[in-house]
């Protein structure tokens, strides 16, 4: 199925940051399928802008997010979304677009939790807390949960 086609509705998706490089970030269109979660990025670093020069505010004004920060899609940059739309979503293919997708065999799921507490470093952003998931490997994933979205929700759909 190409991600053009792939329905998104309540359950079957979600949009989250995850930082990584200690203050880096990437944000993701997560898709929850029956076997798969499959992260693929669709935006790259984000700051909130400010500063008190004019320099400074330039610099955090090109990676700030405008919009309706409420709603989870004004995250998502046409450019990183476009080469994934007509691609195959359990292919690896779309993985390959971009170094940061990945994907989670949902059978290597061993415990998903959410933390309502908000992400320090999240300024004026939007969020519900973050969701874990911890895979047998021993690894865990942190999603920060963007804009009015409900981690706990989003939670036990990966559970299902």
């Amino acid at each position: 199925m190409i991600l053009q086609d792939f329905a998104l509705q309540e359950g079957n998706y979600f949009i989250a940051m995850q930082y990584h490089t200690l203050i880096l970030n990437r944000t993701y269109l997560v898709l929850i399928t029956d076997d798969f979660l499959i992260a693929l990025k669709v935006n790259g670093a984000i700051s909130v802008e400010g500063g008190k020069d004019n320099l400074t505010r330039k610099v955090t004004g090109t990676f700030a997010v405008s919009g309706d920060l409420d709603n989870p899609f004004s995250y998502i940059k046409n450019k990183y979304l476009q080469p994934l739309l007509k691609q195959d979503v359990y292919s690896s293919s779309i993985l390959a677009q971009d170094k940061a997708n990945f994907r989670i065999d949902k059978k290597d799921i061993v415990k998903v939790t959410y933390d309502r507490r908000k992400k320090w470093g999240m300024g004026y952003y939007p969020h519900d807390g973050r969701v874990y998931i911890k895979t047998n490997d021993g690894k865990t994933r942190e999603f920060i949960i963007l804009g009015e979205q409900s981690g706990e929700a989003i939670a036990e759909w990966i559970m299902r």
